[in-house]
């Protein structure tokens, strides 16, 4: 598409919905096209806005007459209807006229049925203003600061932190902000003003007078929709007409919840599984993080090697991990980053090719992954599985990084192993060595590090659960362009 293309897409898509508008009886005015949609309770009248990003963005309908339609979740801050929710982007289906306000109409049946079945989206952020202030202010559980005043204070990377209780002293450090935490309850109709929120909140705490005198000047603000609970963070003050206005900050929770809540829908039930990842290589040290990100609640790192600064490159580790036991480095920096226990991360300097090494790891662990690409050390864990009547995951890469190789060792019932790996046809040879007694370097990329990380953890995940992704693992072809599996 040539940008001229570009240009008659957009035009066309203009002409071709305002036609559709008048053939259903809208007439353009200064504010839009206003018509009627017929509804059950009876017609509404509506004005209809296409926005500067049309077709890319959805149009705005807001009733003429705003208040002729009741109040909800459902609408924006500035009283237009919320038709199009983040997830109902595909295909533009919004360009055709016809479609788009059989759309409306079914917007306003449901508000006729009072949103029965809604899905409660926490999100009362849309109801108020932005504050001008652009810090991101943080907090963790809040059960014991409920009906408290308190103390935020900045922390680095403009973030102001809630701290502590207490009430406003009289000398404060100038950066500390001071608020109460209070709550809504549940919420029907959101509030979009000091009104709305005041005749939600306990009048006896005298919030409006503490406001007058500068005493709050933030409020966080609980609130249920249905069985779930929501967090909002406002900045509240006295304006010069008497008023109190009301705009809302950046906000977050800090709390392992909400830092979880991203991992997956398994992350829960894969925070009492352990797991041992054996080569803490690059492939294994990705692996290690990911399965913490995956919601892996105890790891044991094996390996009795140390970072060199060539394997930074591909590594999940920085240069503060040069000289470090491979084991300590992934350990020190999966801990700080994902704030961890100590005792979550184990770290063993040990040699994998001791045989007490295998058969601890596999007895003590869930599963036992296996990222080293040495063919001993592989072979003795498949032994020990064997023995002992478990399964391990082995994974490597192949071909100077064209092939990604998982094996469930031994395969699981019902499976055959996975034949040898075949070497593509565009695999290259290194053309890069280390000095002193060793092989080639592999040119493997990083990013095929990471694909193979990534597709291990899904297999590791599967085991975990009892939904092998496969009975026996996976052979991929990287540079193949269909991406075929064997």
């Amino acid at each position: 598409m040539s940008l001229t293309d570009f240009s008659d897409f957009v035009a066309h898509s203009i002409q071709h919905f305002e036609e559709g508008l008048i053939r259903a009886g809208f007439t353009e005015g200064d504010k839009g096209w206003k018509g009627y949609v017929e509804h059950p309770t009876g017609p509404t009248l509506v004005a209809i806005s296409l926005p500067a990003y049309f077709p890319f963005k959805p149009p705005q309908v807001v009733p003429v007459h705003r208040e002729s339609v009741p109040w909800s979740w459902h609408r924006e801050l500035n009283g237009a209807l919320c038709l199009v929710a983040e997830d109902d982007h595909e295909d533009l289906w919004w360009r055709e006229a016809s479609v788009f306000l059989e759309h409306v109409r079914a917007w306003f049946e449901s508000s006729d049925d009072g949103w029965r079945g809604d899905r409660p989206d926490l999100d009362l952020e849309r109801y108020f203003h932005s504050s001008q202030d652009e810090r991101l202010y943080l907090y963790g559980d809040l059960d014991e600061y409920r009906g408290a005043f308190v103390r935020f204070v900045q922390t680095p990377n403009n973030v102001m932190t809630l701290k502590s209780k207490g009430p406003r002293p009289a000398k404060a450090a100038k950066r500390d902000r001071f608020g109460f935490v209070a709550d809504l309850g549940g919420i029907d109709v959101p509030p979009r003003n000091w009104d709305d929120l005041l005749a939600r909140i306990d009048v006896a705490l005298n919030l409006e007078k503490k406001i007058r005198a500068f005493s709050v000047e933030i409020l966080v603000l609980t609130y249920k929709r249905g069985d779930h609970e929501g967090t909002i963070v406002v900045e509240v003050w006295p304006t010069t007409d008497g008023r109190i206005e009301v705009r809302r900050l950046r906000s977050g929770a800090d709390t392992r919840i909400a830092r979880s809540a991203r991992s997956g829908p398994h992350s829960a039930e894969l925070s009492t599984r352990s797991v041992a990842v054996v080569g803490l290589g690059a492939l294994g040290s990705f692996l290690a993080d990911m399965l913490v990100r995956a919601g892996v609640g105890k790891l044991t790192l094996i390996d009795d090697d140390v970072v060199m600064p060539g394997n930074l490159i591909r590594h999940l580790v920085g240069p503060k991990g040069v000289g470090q036991p491979k084991v300590d480095a992934v350990q020190s920096h999966i801990i700080s980053k994902h704030r961890l226990a100590a005792d979550q991360v184990d770290a063993r300097r040990q040699n994998a090719l001791a045989s007490h090494v295998a058969l601890d790891a596999i007895k003590d662990h869930d599963l036992v992954i296996n990222a080293t690409a040495d063919f001993a050390v592989t072979a003795l864990l498949h032994a020990a599985a064997t023995a002992l009547n478990r399964h391990v995951l082995s994974t490597a890469l192949q071909n100077n990084g064209n092939t990604f190789r998982i094996d469930v060792l031994p395969p699981l019932v019902g499976g055959a192993p996975i034949p040898e790996s075949a070497t593509p046809e565009n695999a290259q040879n290194s053309d890069y060595y280390d000095a002193g007694c060793g092989g080639p370097i592999s040119p493997t990329t990083p990013h095929a590090v990471v694909e193979t990380a990534a597709a291990t953890v899904r297999h590791a995940v599967g085991l975990l659960l009892g939904e092998p992704v496969h009975l026996s693992g996976e052979v991929r072809h990287l540079t193949r362009r269909s991406g075929a599996t064997e």
